[in-house]
C-alpha cells in the first residue's frame, strides 16, 4: 500500500526546511554545496525536463537503452519514484542535513574572506590595481 501523495504545501514546506537547513551551515563550502544540491534534487524531481541532472540521466537512459543484453533486446528505463517516495525520502534526509548542521556549527572555524565584509580590505589586488588607489 503506498502512503497518499503530499500536497504542493507540503512539498514547499519542505523544501524551504531543506534551504533553512542548509543556510544554518557555518561553512560556506558546506552552506552553498547544499543549498545547490537541495535545489537541483527538487527540481530534478517535479520539473524534469529543466534541470540538468534529469537530462543528462534521459541521456544515459537512451544510450543503455540501445546496447543489446542477453536475455531481451531493450533494457527497461529504471522507473521514477512516486511523489509520495520522494517526500518520504527528502524527509529522512531533512533529518540527518539537521544533524550535519549541528555538528559544523559545534565545530565551525573562521569566516572565510569572501563571506565577510570587513575582511575585504585582504583581498590581494592585481598589479595593475596597485598605485591607483586613492589614499583618504
Amino acid at each position: 500500500m503506498s502512503a497518499a501523495a503530499p500536497t504542493r504545501e507540503q512539498i514547499m514546506a519542505l523544501y524551504r526546511a531543506h534551504l533553512a537547513t542548509a543556510r544554518a551551515f557555518n561553512s560556506y563550502n558546506f552552506r552553498q554545496y547544499f543549498e545547490r544540491r537541495t535545489r537541483d534534487s527538487f527540481r530534478a524531481h517535479l520539473y524534469p525536463g529543466t534541470s540538468e541532472a534529469s537530462q543528462s540521466m534521459t541521456e544515459s537512459v537512451e544510450k543503455l537503452s540501445n546496447v543489446p543484453t542477453s536475455t531481451s533486446g531493450v533494457a527497461p528505463a529504471p522507473e521514477k519514484p512516486s511523489l509520495a517516495d520522494f517526500y518520504k525520502d527528502k524527509r529522512a534526509e531533512l533529518k540527518v542535513l539537521q544533524r550535519a548542521a549541528v555538528v559544523n556549527q559545534l565545530y565551525a572555524g573562521d569566516r572565510l574572506v569572501v563571506e565577510d565584509p570587513s575582511m575585504r580590505d585582504w583581498i590581494v589586488r592585481s598589479s595593475d590595481q596597485i598605485g591607483t588607489e586613492k589614499d583618504v
